[in-house]
């Protein structure tokens, strides 16, 4: 009994640091990987900043067309705190919807912190800040996050959004009084 704990032992060591061996190493070898793909991101990131701008200000102004124009066909948008929206077509019903319920953004401003690019595809990673509010509204809706935004390059070399994740760094589950 003793001895085949031992033997248990030792096998779940071994495993152990085999694991922690080959993490390291597809860390490293990641770690190299992106250091060889992210010599162009800082040419796309003024690109991206600018494209940011654009469609912070289509937001404002209500101008839905504009906005959907920065995004693909078949997009992937995970919003917060709502289902995964796949498609354009599912994108704009959702902007849709909330317009028809009254909700209008007030101010939008993205901050990217890094943009890396490899092959076709542009990752950025930003915070944001939002302003939104319904009429009636005595005030509107304040918020900040972060988010991930995934461009693809077109054939034109446009970039288009493919996938979209964004979070609210304010957990509506905390109370604070």
């Amino acid at each position: 009994m003793k001895k085949t704990l031992s033997v248990s032992i030792l096998l779940l060591a071994i495993v152990f640091f085999a694991a922690g061996s080959a993490v390291a190493q597809t860390a490293v070898a990641a770690s190299a990987a992106s250091m060889a793909t992210d010599q162009s991101g800082d040419k796309y990131r003024e690109l991206v900043e600018k494209m940011n701008k654009e469609m912070a200000q289509a937001m404002i102004e209500g101008n839905h067309e504009k906005s959907m124009s920065f995004y693909a066909k078949d997009v992937i948008s995970l919003p917060n705190y709502d289902k995964m929206l796949k498609g354009l077509d599912a994108l704009r019903k959702s902007n849709e919807a909330m317009e028809k319920a009254g909700w209008k953004v007030k101010a939008f401003e993205p901050e990217t912190l890094t943009v890396t690019s490899c092959d076709n595809m542009i990752t950025e990673i930003g915070t944001f800040k939002i302003s939104f509010a319904m009429e009636g509204m005595e005030h509107p809706i304040e918020d900040i996050g972060k988010y991930i935004t995934i461009w693809e390059k077109q054939d034109d070399g446009s970039l288009k959004i493919k996938v979209e994740i964004w979070n609210s760094d304010t957990n509506p589950m905390d109370k604070k009084m």
